[in-house]
């Protein structure tokens, strides 16, 4: 009787190694795209900071304008009367005619201390805006702090 040998192929597919190195690979790659994302997550939080200071300056830009010109209005009594809001939330308060109702409603309702003005991208990025004291020999200025 006639006995025939086959050759064992080796499996088809993949060894344990070959599969941990691929594993490790994609790890690797999504560690780094979920990095990039965050961090734009937060970049674009502090555009939003940035832009929500440039609309409480105009605010109080367009305040000051107001309150300063015309029949018996002067630069010292608007200075008088901004000064006279105490806190940045009063002057915040103050000049809110000149915000759309919203943006005036999101930071009053995230506002939790009367000298630091917030709203949730400032809250998430750590920051606030402050509405300092006019002085003579300055602006009224919004401060991203």
């Amino acid at each position: 009787m006639k006995t025939t040998k086959h050759r064992t192929r080796p499996a088809a597919g993949f060894t344990m190694v070959e599969m941990l190195i691929v594993i490790s690979v994609i790890a690797i790659m999504a560690s780094l795209i979920i990095s990039a994302f965050s961090n734009a997550a937060q970049d674009t939080r502090r555009v939003v900071a940035r832009q929500q200071q440039a609309a409480v300056q105009s605010a109080v830009n367009a305040w000051v304008s107001a309150n300063s010109s015309g029949p018996g209005k002067s630069l010292t009594s608007a200075r008088t009367a901004y000064n006279g809001a105490s806190t940045s939330l009063g002057r915040l308060n103050l000049v809110g005619g000149y915000l759309d109702v919203e943006s005036l409603d999101h930071f009053t309702t995230n506002t939790t201390n009367n000298t630091q003005v917030q709203s949730q991208a400032l809250i998430k990025t750590n920051q606030y805006l402050e509405l300092g004291v006019w002085n003579a020999s300055s602006y009224p200025k919004v401060e991203l702090k």
